[in-house]
């Protein structure tokens, strides 16, 4: 029997199952420079609050969470708001299937419609899949800070890729919130667009 994939917004009711796919992330690897695992109520809160504006994905596999992706403010200040750093996490379960591609698909989909014209990933070195990721998407490498994070009893280098998805010449415009998009036509092609590249 054909499995069931899907695309779609989260919900603050999937922060149990995005824990399960974050927590490894933050207690035993530098791919994530937090230290401790949110509680669930807490990172209820942290969709709620990034879904105010921007999109944050999520994949299901048969009605299993598979992995995720979002996207978020690169720095408080008002010209920034042109640009957005995106991450993505995928279930151990679910890796190599397409579903990190899909969602990045979908979510910068999404982020151009938005009005967004510059995205931002920080990735923590060494992470040999994740950089070919990124730059498999066109991302450039633009930067790397040294020693900058101190995580397991040794320091880290982050390097900074970016991918400009937008007119870079247009004047800043106000960026569109993520709920004026959702359930529109543009949201499902989006949608059917990162789905097809999940098997």
């Amino acid at each position: 029997m054909k499995e069931k994939i899907t695309i779609r917004q989260a919900h603050p009711d999937d922060a149990e199952a995005i824990l399960e796919i974050y927590r490894p992330f933050i207690l035993y690897t530098p791919v994530s420079f937090e230290m401790e695992v949110p509680s669930v109520e807490a990172y209820k809160d942290r969709i709620i609050r990034y879904q105010g504006k921007l999109p944050w994905l999520v994949c299901e596999i048969d009605h299993i969470l598979a992995g995720y992706a979002y996207a978020n403010d690169h720095r408080q200040r008002k010209a920034y708001d042109c640009s957005k750093e995106l991450s993505v996490y995928v279930h151990e379960n679910y890796r190599h299937r397409g579903v990190a591609s899909g969602l990045y698909t979908a979510l910068i989909g999404i982020l151009k419609h938005l009005g967004v014209t510059n995205v931002l990933a920080g990735i923590a070195l060494p992470n040999p899949e994740s950089v070919g990721f990124h730059e498999r998407f066109g991302f450039k490498l633009v930067g790397i800070y040294h020693k900058i994070g101190y995580k397991l009893g040794k320091y880290h280098d982050a390097g900074w890729w970016e991918l400009q998805i937008g007119d870079g010449q247009a004047p800043l415009v106000d960026i569109i919130p993520v709920s004026e998009l959702c359930d529109t036509k543009v949201w499902d092609e989006a949608m059917r667009h990162g789905l097809s590249l999940i098997n």
